[in-house]
């Protein structure tokens, strides 16, 4: 759920009526109803929130860093059956579908606090960590998990650069999954059906085969229609076919535990629902005034253009490109030469031409012919053994490998015409070993830890571009090697101040192998076989310590101030898309942060109002942005800049069963220099996927039903603020801002044992886009197109 912009009084004004409202309607209906436990407390008092952010488990109250954590639980209530449902309740996160230069629909783009990268090649990093029991997923491809048998999430604003380390230059998403639990037999069952014959199944055990010894076993299917529909081939765009199992077994022998874990997924899809919104003619080599045109040898004439072939030929716009080739085969007018104005998309009915008439947006439709799908394998183990060395020494080891094998295509003209094909085939497996030794000591006065990490990962990524004036192959073998060690301690001074500070040191070694060539020159200057890279492997060292000071006041049990430094630091890498061919493999930089935050975090009201807010500044150097060079869209180092914001996040319990949620965000991303070489980039230029404010509001009641069990409507709002889509800001893929509204009602029986929902997604059938695309080389502009207003009804059973 999301305000429109409100600042100020106007702001602290709602919120404030907000609560007043609840508060009157709460006192107005509390004779009807019996007051609703929600927690430990029947009093209606808030659940206490566990989180293991500095790696020991911590009241979230207690935790002094801007943290979001939900239970398993909490993310039923608010419908999140996805990662990147998160979004809409956490302030100033970012997380969405992204498929960019690629046609991967589980490619996510991640950013907290205007941190992040939308890439998925592999010689680029993310910049916020993703976490699954306490590995790091290293590949943005395959991270739009489906939630299935999850404990809690946790989103970690900021750097954490010391703990969770690699590539938590933004922040991380920590998830953790249910354990196997020794004391008996337990299981979920659910069911959802909505819009689109949408259809998820799942089942979850828990299965105690010994008194020190259990074991976990979750499946599910998540399916739904495509959207937008490709009549070449008959199929919709947007669907889901996800199958997802996970297997858990634990063991515990006194000071010993064990827990190992298996997990796969299977996707097979036809792909991101891109429809194109529009064409660029846009040229610098081809009539850049857009003065009328003249055929080839027609004598000059003031205020027109002589086409002048071959020397003239668009070669940095393939739509343009095509036309203009078109038009000298003498397929028809695709310039509209001779017209009294400049028509460069040429005649629309004939299918030689290329332009708007393609562009399908307002009816969901993709008039591509080049297949289009997104098929993903990925498989995970974990090894994770607690060691309990002595009351108060404990080490644990967290051993995993992963493997990713994904293929993914699409066509990106949206049109019968080849003006810009895509296809890659990705494989990746990396292998991770972290050591952790922590410990209180002076009468746990001091609470330590220190550890060892290493990181090894090989991919592969084949990309084969079929553009109008050539075909190539691009991408590699790309490797990286990551070492690491790492130390934080927090003292108590006090009974009530406590500091800590800790520090990282990374040295990442990469390494790329081009394998990139012509593959059909198409009668242009490359011959086939021509390398676009030298076959050449390159290497780069990237080293940084990042440290970390904080200090926290818990000045009475229910009210604490804390203010933190810290730094973040991710490596950089090399270039694997160019055109035309180079004589070296380019590479960029790291990038850094330096993070300032104040924040405090409070309960009222016999436990049953908590607020949380945190204020901080950042200095962001050396920034990873994707930019074009030539024709290619390239990972660059676009310069410095300074990010202020922060997060107001509220929970309000006054019992009689209601519920109340209010929170928001502000990240407010300015570039102070640009890199000489980002001349794409300029002191006015936003940040991709950035919205500067980010809102939500829930509130729900429930009611307890006199022959039992209880019925419980739930209202959602969510608001994101304007955004571009691309670092180049392209015009034509702005998103105004806009609000989201849910609804759902539930019913749940006695003992809790079933229960249904039924609600709405975008209840007010909102128009928005999901995620756009602009390639000045190809001059498609392209958008995924929200679903607009959906219907679902989940089922559900736990024994």
């Amino acid at each position: 759920m999301r305000f429109a912009v409100l600042k100020g009084e106007r702001y602290i004004g709602l919120t404030a009526a907000a609560y007043s409202f609840v508060l009157a309607a709460t006192v107005q209906s509390a004779p009807a109803v019996e007051p609703l436990t929600t927690g430990p407390n029947s009093s209606g008092a808030l659940e206490e929130v566990v989180v293991t952010a500095r790696k020991r488990e911590e009241n979230l109250q207690a935790t002094p860093i801007s943290i979001a954590a939900f239970s398993g639980a909490d993310l039923g209530t608010r419908d999140a059956a996805r990662i990147d449902a998160l979004a809409q309740f956490v302030p100033n996160l970012v997380l969405q579908e992204n498929p960019g230069a690629g046609g991967s629909a589980s490619n996510a783009a991640v950013f907290i606090r205007g941190v992040g990268q939308s890439d998925f090649i592999p010689t680029v990093d993310p910049g916020v960590g993703i976490y699954l029991d306490g590995v790091y997923l290293a590949r943005s491809v395959g991270s739009l998990l489906d939630l299935m048998d999850i404990d809690r999430v946790e989103v970690l604003r900021g750097p954490q650069g010391t703990l969770f380390g690699r590539n938590t230059i933004g922040g991380a998403v920590n998830i953790t999954s249910l354990k196997p639990d020794f004391s008996g037999f337990a299981s979920k069952l659910g069911a959802t059906f909505g819009t689109a014959n949408h259809a998820d199944v799942k089942a979850w055990m828990n299965l105690p085969i010994a008194s020190d010894l259990a074991v976990t076993l979750s499946v599910g299917h998540f399916g739904q229609g495509g959207y937008v529909d490709q009549p070449a081939d008959g199929e919709s765009l947007g669907n889901t076919n996800t199958l997802v199992g996970r297997a858990a077994l634990r063991w515990k022998s006194g000071p010993l535990e064990v827990l190992f874990s298996v997990d796969g997924t299977r996707t097979r899809e036809n792909g991101p629902a891109f429809t194109l919104r529009g064409v660029s003619f846009a040229s610098s080599i081809f009539n850049p005034q857009h003065l009328p045109l003249l055929p080839p040898g027609s004598l000059p004439l003031p205020g027109h253009y002589v086409v002048n072939p071959p020397a003239d030929a668009p070669v940095d716009n393939f739509a343009l490109f095509n036309n203009y080739v078109a038009t000298l085969v003498n397929a028809g007018n695709c310039l509209g030469i001779g017209a009294p104005t400049y028509n460069p998309a040429g005649d629309p009915a004939n299918p030689a031409c290329y332009g708007p008439q393609y562009a399908r947006e307002s009816s969901k439709e993709n008039l591509g012919t080049f297949p289009s799908f997104s098929d993903d394998n990925l498989w995970g183990t974990a090894l994770t053994i607690d060691w309990s060395i002595a009351d108060d020494v404990s080490l644990r080891s967290i051993t995993a490998y992963r493997h990713l094998n994904s293929d993914f295509q699409r066509d990106g003209d949206e049109s019968p015409l080849t003006i810009y094909q895509l296809a890659d085939q990705l494989s990746d497996r990396q292998f991770s070993e972290e050591l952790q030794l922590q410990g209180d000591s002076f009468n746990q006065a001091l609470k330590w830890i220190a550890g060892v990490y290493y990181f090894n990962e090989k991919a592969d990524n084949a990309n084969t571009i079929d553009f109008a004036p050539i075909e190539a192959l691009s991408g590699g073998l790309s490797a990286t090697t990551s070492w690491a060690g790492f130390a934080q301690a927090t003292y108590n001074l006090t009974s009530q101040l406590s500091i800590t500070g800790g520090a990282r040191y990374t040295r990442d070694s990469k390494t790329f192998l081009p394998i990139q060539y012509v593959l059909d020159s198409k009668g242009g200057p490359f011959p086939d076989g021509t390398p676009l890279l030298p076959e050449v492997e390159v290497q780069r060292v990237f080293s940084k310590a990042t440290p970390m000071v904080n200090i926290a006041d818990q000045l009475d049990p229910n009210f604490m101030i804390y203010a933190t430094f810290s730094e973040g630091f991710k490596s950089g890498g090399f270039t694997q898309r160019v055109f035309p061919p180079l004589p070296a493999t380019p590479s960029f930089n790291p990038e850094t942060v330096r993070s300032y935050e104040i924040g405090l975090k409070t309960i009222w009201l016999d436990d049953t109002l908590r607020v949380n807010i945190a204020g901080f500044h950042t200095d962001y150097d050396d920034i990873q942005v994707q930019i074009f060079r030539d024709v290619a869209p390239v990972t660059a180092n676009g310069g410095k800049a300074r990010i202020n914001g922060f997060e107001f996040e509220s929970q309000w319990a006054p019992g009689a069963g209601w519920r109340l949620e209010v929170n928001a965000g502000l990240t407010d991303a300015r570039y102070t220099e640009i890199d000489p070489d980002a001349t794409e980039l300029n002191l006015s230029s936003k940040f991709a996927l950035v919205s500067k404010w980010t809102y939500s509001l829930a509130v729900q009641k429930q009611f307890t039903l006199a022959a039992g069990g209880y019925i419980t409507p739930r209202v959602d709002w969510s608001y994101r603020s304007s955004y571009y889509n691309d670092a180049l800001n392209t015009p034509a893929l702005f998103q105004p801002g806009y609000g989201l509204l849910g609804a759902s009602v539930s019913w749940d029986s006695p003992q809790r044992a079933y229960g249904v929902v039924a609600g709405l997604r975008n209840a007010l059938n909102k128009d928005y886009t999901l995620a756009g695309y602009f390639s000045p080389s190809s001059g498609t502009e392209e958008v995924i197109p929200s679903r607009g207003r959906e219907w679902y009804v989940t089922l559900k059973a736990q024994f």
